[in-house]
């Protein structure tokens, strides 16, 4: 039983390591591309973390680990398949759960798109990811995690489970909080939404709200020019 909780808790450090990894990828990327430049808290929980990115790695790691031979290109395709294949599954479900877009590829020149979910660009650049961590990352992360006694491992992964569970429930709460004002679109609100849900849960005085009231304005002004280009260029809207 210790054994089969070690190993566990093995591939549960391994998720949050790369989850957080993700998150300060994610965030500097997207504040160095804002204009003007400032920082965005990318991801859709209060936490540093971006699952998405965990459960990309972890997901590369898994699959590849029978195959200890295979060649770069076979490495390259298979971490921008099974990524690319999360990334659209997770924007197929947010989307259908909160009636809002996480994410929106359509409205960058340079991409190849899959309805917008998920880019030609971002698929290379997963595979390319996924080549440096399966032969130059994960070797460390692993010997790092697995320096760790079984004890410390089982009752890390128990705590971060725990504070996973609780920051998605909040954050879930926030987020289906303007699910019904926000319907449609097709369009990042990412930053947006983040914004409002942390403000859903400071204290309601008279400046709060009026913070709310704006930030909400700001993401039913992008969708509305969102859908106007959308028309404008032939493409049909989203519901």
């Amino acid at each position: 039983m210790v054994d089969f909780l070690n190993e566990v808790s093995k591939w549960v450090l391994y998720f949050f390591i790369y989850s957080i990894v993700g998150w300060v990828f994610e965030s500097l990327y997207c504040s160095l591309k804002a204009k003007p430049v400032h920082f965005i808290n990318r991801g859709f929980l209060f936490g540093p973390l971006c699952p998405i990115y965990g459960a990309g790695i972890v997901s590369i790691i898994f699959i590849m680990q029978p195959f200890r031979e295979l060649s770069f290109v076979a490495e390259f395709l298979i971490g921008a398949v099974v990524c690319s294949a999360i990334e659209y599954t997770a924007s197929l479900v947010m989307e259908k759960f909160y009636h809002v877009r996480w994410w929106c590829y359509k409205n960058s020149w340079y991409n190849i798109t899959l309805n917008g979910r998920i880019s030609f660009w971002t698929s290379f650049w997963f595979g390319v990811a996924g080549l440096v961590v399966i032969n130059y990352v994960h070797p460390s992360i692993e010997a790092f995690v697995n320096s760790f006694s079984p004890a410390l491992k089982i009752i890390l992964s128990a705590a971060l489970i725990v504070i996973f569970f609780i920051d998605n429930l909040m954050s879930n709460a926030a987020a289906i909080s303007v699910k019904n004002t926000l319907k449609g679109g097709k369009v990042d609100l990412t930053d947006e939404i983040k914004k409002f849900a942390y403000n859903y849960y400071k204290k309601q005085t008279r400046k709060t709200r009026h913070l709310a009231k704006k930030i909400l304005k700001t993401m039913k002004k992008t969708q509305k020019k969102a859908r106007k280009k959308t028309k404008k260029n032939g493409v049909r809207r989203g519901t």
